[in-house]
């Protein structure tokens, strides 16, 4: 029954129900304020928080803090509630049932790789706190982070490369962390706080300690330190999924000092491990052997510091400036079980990022400029036994760097437009290999003019530039057995051009006083010439080579939607991505089925108690590269949240069953099953 629910049906009625929706906002939001002022004589809105609580504000668009749903571009934001409904214990948890957003990789939690609108590893453009996380490597994964740190996630997907840098062709994911001032309560200068989870599919247990508070008037520190274990899950038809065990510890220090009225500088200090024992090649779902998927113990570690800076005077509109310096090392320790055979993967990221934005007043018409650049080199390094092994992570640097100026015009009260160019440059080099340099002009523009008070349309047109990775030009040498890598030293930069057309829709007060509609809804087609494609990773071959594909060209739609009268809300979200070698015809791998979304919920205001539920229908996965196609699936999650202050002050519990129908299910073209029915809760309490 669960598969005759068509997910393309329901996909293609998603910009209809927005549409149907939005004709009548202005209608329904002049008879709902009219309501309002006479209920109980007063014209307050007993709930109108709930529009600001919708209204998450995004960095990653323009540098500027822009309300996400103004914004002419695809943004989604996971904010600090959502993320406790969810209680997440990795990424595919955080973004599960985003449009256009997939996990590549599997359950294992630190082998996963995100996909936006099709694309994936380098694509993709990671930040954590503002430093760039770009450790990259066939089939080791890409994320180590603790999912009770985190304050946001925001996501937007489109060719970012202008505001972002190099590799933005899929898009951009930024992890933001806490800080004292998101937990100390108003007139709180120091406080604590204990959270303990539970998940059954795994028996896995999270804790999670922080100290937090304000030392002075213009001081404030975060200590934050999570320990996590789990045992192996069981899939949904009851089996164990071997080496799905994991063993973290993860550490932050967070602090701040204000150093006048304008000017503030910030130091954010992160460390993460974790050990455990998995395949050579954990996330190709393969089983373990002693030919080419050795059991290893691995052990992962992350550090990352980030100093910022950032000057603001409200008297003076030239200087808006922000600067960071970013450090990060991630180091990847494999022992064989069978033989102790040691391999040692190291990336090393030194960066320097920052921008300004000058206002000005053109008669009556607001102009901000933003000027910025970035400068940052990854040094990787790979040895077996302590030997430099080519094939493993061949020893390369890159460095890379880049200029841009932005500009956004505010031409009418309706109508905006932004106009940018960034200059990058790259410089590739490697032990015994021929060096490479390139540099591009990555240029951008955008329009949006708000029709009515309720809706926006825009047309966005941008390019994107890619370096190759270390790994894509220089691996050389064995594979598995029958194969070996051949290096391609001259494999060009990827290059994107990317039309996107989309609608904003925005009403308060729609349905009920207080209430508030949010929904965006985009079309958009990205051209990639010579797009990089690694060939002849399959038995059979005897090589493996990453090659440039000449035209590439990836569509879609995407729709997004949510509505909340402070006591209901419901959302619903929903993509189609196609994707193909416009040469040839073929398929593109990593493209993603069809999928729609559905979640909901109840708030009993007065108890603090919240009630909801999720749905998540894919369709069936016939559009590969590749291989076999993957079933379709559907899975449906409940959860519940207490704030029970008013019982005992500081106490907040969350509780949920993720999966409840304990469907058997494999998302993309992983190997792996995804976990069964789990069974999660966790309780904090502050003091």
């Amino acid at each position: 029954m669960v598969r005759a629910i068509s997910a393309r049906l329901l996909l293609a009625t998603v910009s209809t129900i927005a549409l149907s929706v939005a004709a009548h906002a202005q209608e329904a939001a002049d008879t709902s304020a009219t309501s309002a002022k006479n209920v109980t004589g007063t014209e307050e809105l007993p709930v109108a928080e709930t529009v600001v609580a919708l209204d998450a504000i995004t960095i990653t668009a323009n540098k500027l803090e822009t309300s996400a749903i103004d914004a002419p571009a695809s943004i989604s934001i996971v904010d600090q509630e959502e993320l406790e409904r969810r209680q997440p214990s990795d990424l595919s948890d955080i973004l599960r049932g985003m449009p256009g957003v997939e996990i590549y990789g599997g359950p294992r939690s630190t082998v996963q790789e995100p996909i936006i609108r099709g694309l994936t590893g380098d694509r993709v453009v990671v930040r954590v706190d503002g430093a760039r996380a770009n450790m990259s490597v066939g089939h080791k994964g890409r994320f180590f982070f603790d999912p009770e740190v985190l304050k946001s996630v925001e996501v937007y997907r489109g060719a970012a490369s202008t505001m972002q840098g190099t590799g933005a062709l899929g898009g951009v994911i930024a992890l933001t962390t806490k800080d004292a001032d998101d937990l100390l309560d108003p007139g709180q200068n120091i406080g604590a706080r204990v959270k303990v989870g539970y998940a059954s599919v795994d028996h896995g247990l999270t804790t999670n300690g922080m100290v937090y508070g304000r030392p002075s008037d213009n001081t404030d520190i975060l200590v934050s330190v999570t320990r996590e274990s789990t045992g192996n899950f069981e899939s949904g038809d009851g089996d164990k999924q071997p080496y799905t065990d994991d063993d973290y510890i993860n550490g932050l220090f967070k602090g701040g000092v204000d150093i006048n009225d304008a000017s503030r500088l910030t130091l954010t200090l992160q460390r993460y491990s974790d050990d455990h024992q998995l395949p050579a090649a954990p996330d190709s779902g393969a089983a373990v052997n002693a030919t080419s998927n050795f059991l290893v113990n691995r052990e992962s570690e992350e550090t990352s510091l980030v100093l910022g800076y950032s000057y603001r005077d409200s008297g003076n509109d030239w200087v808006d400036a922000k600067l960071n310096a970013y450090g990060m090392r991630t180091d990847l320790d494999e022992k064989r079980v069978s033989d102790g055979r040691h391999d040692e993967r190291t990336l090393d990221t030194i960066g320097l990022d920052g921008n300004n934005t000058s206002r000005f007043d053109l008669a009556g018409r607001d102009l901000a400029v933003t000027i910025g650049g970035e400068l940052y080199q990854d040094s990787q390094e790979g040895r077996r036994n302590g030997v430099a092994v080519s094939n493993l992570f061949p020893d390369a640097d890159m460095v890379i760097y880049g200029l841009y100026v932005d500009n956004n015009l505010a031409l009418t009260d309706a109508l905006d437009v932004t106009a940018g160019v960034r200059f990058d440059s790259y410089d590739l080099s490697a032990d015994g290999q021929r060096s490479r340099e390139d540099s591009a002009i990555s240029p951008r523009f955008s329009a949006s003019y708000r029709v009515t008070s309720w809706m926006q349309p825009y047309v966005s047109y941008a390019e994107a530039f890619r370096a190759p990775a270390m790994t894509e030009m220089y691996a050389s040498g064995y594979h598995f057995p029958g194969n070996n890598f051949v290096a391609n030293p001259d494999l060009e930069a990827e290059k994107a051009k990317t039309w996107e057309f989309g609608t904003n829709f925005k009403s308060d007060n729609l349905l009920s006083a207080g209430d508030a509609f949010r929904a965006k809804v985009a079309y958009f087609q990205n051209d990639i010439s010579d797009y990089i494609e690694q060939q002849g990773a399959v038995m059979g071959s005897a090589e493996t080579k990453s090659v440039n594909v000449p035209e590439a060209q990836i569509e879609g739609f995407e729709a997004e939607l949510s509505y909340d009268t402070g006591v209901v809300f419901a959302g619903l979200a929903g993509s189609r991505i196609r994707g193909e070698n416009t040469q040839t015809g073929a398929n593109l791998s990593n493209i993603p089925a069809d999928k729609v979304s559905v979640s909901g919920g109840y708030r009993f205001v007065d108890v603090g108690v919240e009630l909801g539920g999720r749905a998540n229908m894919v369709d069936r996965l016939t559009r590969i590269a590749s291989g076999d196609e993957v079933p379709g699936y559907a899975t449906f999650d409940l959860f519940a949240s207490w704030d029970a202050s008013e019982t005992l002050p500081g106490l907040t519990v969350n509780a949920g069953i993720d999966n409840i129908l304990d469907h058997n299910y494999q998302t993309a073209d992983n190997g792996l099953y995804e976990p069964g029915r789990n069974v999660k809760i966790s309780a904090s309490m502050k003091f």
